[in-house]
């Protein structure tokens, strides 16, 4: 946490694995936070993927950290949630499931040949459409699918003319293969229904992924976008308008017929049960935990007026949620092995704290919970006269929502470590991983100078 009472991250380095296996990541984990003299006790949230290695209950990697820190909060990434929900949504809807493998084997089609690549680009440039490239529509990587179903609509007439002059001249089945895949009504309707669901869903991952967004705004997003998926089952729903405004285009490029009654006959058959699947899926990964939506009474907008009936009892029952999981004193373990039990984060005291916290929020203009969660953790006097609800603020702060920015770092080492570079030792690589993530975007001629002045201490070659 800095002075503004802003939560930071940092990239701290690269730390070599014998085995990938949930022990030996623990304990490299352990060993490593020692020698940066991390204190493991202070450990109060922790976010990891869906694997079994990092999420295990019982033997993951989360689990073992809880052993020594079991007032860690264990938050399952919520990006990588909501591209399983997707993922999942899709494959038990057989019209979504196969609409995804052929834009797989179109994105494979074009991918693989740069001089496939060149006739879609030709014929985008003669029909003066975007010269977009078909993204890879994958399971795993955020967001893919979106970008994928927004190409291909974007270019999709530009798509079956170059597969269809591809076949004329090489007469490769594949090209013919796809074309037809590609011209389906049902593809086409189906495209058409992603590129209004896909977005709304990645949206949310989007605002998943922001620095400053705090644990119980998650439920109300969530809520919103569900709410939006319905719009997509209305018989005049935004999608299905846009798809009669482009029926006859559509017809043109890929002499296909498209009637009211058939995209009124996919709606029921497909785009029904993939949505309401969608939102099942979404709804039951993202449970709000009780620990995780207690912070929620924090809020100045939810107290109620001072004089109203609810207001004397306002939060006491997740006061109580809050002193049940950080004010008990709970066995844990040494990173030796050794049990010994872990102090309470906060005391007791805090029901009475809160009462008075209460009448305070109150009086206080309708701000919002992130500014009041700053404002506990950065005024002296506040954390002096409600400490344990300020402690509470400090972890509520500091527990992740997602692991967007992990995965970025491994997006950065790939840039850096190319296949030309793939030599590059340990020690250099981190080196250049914290340059790359923890510079600023700017720096000033003061910091420059220093830069220099490291740089030419060590007899170089060049002098800068």
């Amino acid at each position: 946490m800095n002075m503004d009472g802003q939560p930071v991250e940092h990239f701290l380095d690269i730390v070599p694995l014998k085995a990938t296996d949930a022990k030996t990541i623990y304990s490299a984990l352990v060993e490593f936070m020692k020698d940066k003299n991390i204190q493991i006790s202070k450990l109060v949230g922790m976010g990891f993927d869906g694997a079994a290695t990092f999420s295990g209950k019982h033997n993951g990697v989360q689990s073992l950290l809880k052993k020594i820190s079991p007032h860690a909060l264990f938050v399952h990434c919520h990006c990588h949630l909501l591209q399983l929900a997707c993922v999942q949504a899709a494959n038990a809807t057989s019209g979504i499931k196969h609409v995804y493998i052929t834009l797989t084997t179109l994105w494979k089609f074009f991918h693989y040949s740069p001089k496939r690549a060149e006739s879609l680009k030709a014929v985008q440039q003669v029909l003066d459409l975007p010269e977009l490239k078909v993204v890879k529509p994958s399971d795993t990587r955020w967001l893919s699918h979106e970008r994928c179903v927004k190409a291909v609509k974007a270019s999709c007439s530009a798509i079956v003319t170059a597969l269809n002059n591809i076949y004329e001249q090489t007469h490769a089945p594949e090209a013919l293969g796809i074309s037809k895949a590609l011209c389906r009504p049902s593809t086409l309707v189906a495209i058409y229904l992603l590129d209004y669901v896909l977005p709304q869903v990645a949206k949310l991952s989007r605002a998943l992924q922001t620095e400053r967004i705090d644990l119980t705004a998650i439920t109300p997003l969530v809520d919103a976008t569900l709410n939006t998926l319905d719009d997509a089952m209305l018989p005049a729903a935004n999608w299905v308008l846009e798809l009669m405004d482009a029926k006859n285009e559509i017809e043109e490029v890929t002499d296909i017929t498209l009637t009211t009654e058939s995209i009124a006959t996919f709606q029921g058959q497909v785009a029904e049960p993939f949505i309401r699947m969608l939102k099942a899926n979404i709804s039951s990964r993202f449970i709000s935990q009780d620990i995780v939506s207690s912070f929620g009474i924090f809020d100045p907008k939810k107290v109620p007026a001072a004089d109203s009936s609810d207001f004397h009892t306002y939060g006491e029952d997740l006061i109580d949620v809050l002193l049940a999981h950080y004010g008990a004193e709970l066995p844990a373990k040494t990173a030796g092995g050794d049990e010994y039990t872990k102090e309470a984060l906060i005391s007791r005291e805090t029901r009475e704290e809160w009462k008075t916290f209460r009448s305070y929020l109150s009086k206080k203009p309708k701000g919002n919970l992130h500014l009041q969660l700053k404002e506990l953790t950065t005024s002296d006097m506040l954390s002096e006269i409600f400490p344990n609800i300020s402690t509470l603020a400090n972890i509520c702060l500091s527990i992740p929502v997602s692991t967007a920015s992990v995965e970025r770092s491994f997006s950065k080492m790939k840039l850096i470590k190319t296949r030309i570079r793939n030599r590059i030792g340990q020690s250099q690589l981190s080196y250049l991983m914290k340059i790359a993530m923890e510079t600023p975007e700017t720096l000033s001629s003061t910091q420059l100078n220093d830069i220099i002045t490291v740089w030419n201490k060590k007899p170089r070659r060049i002098a800068v």
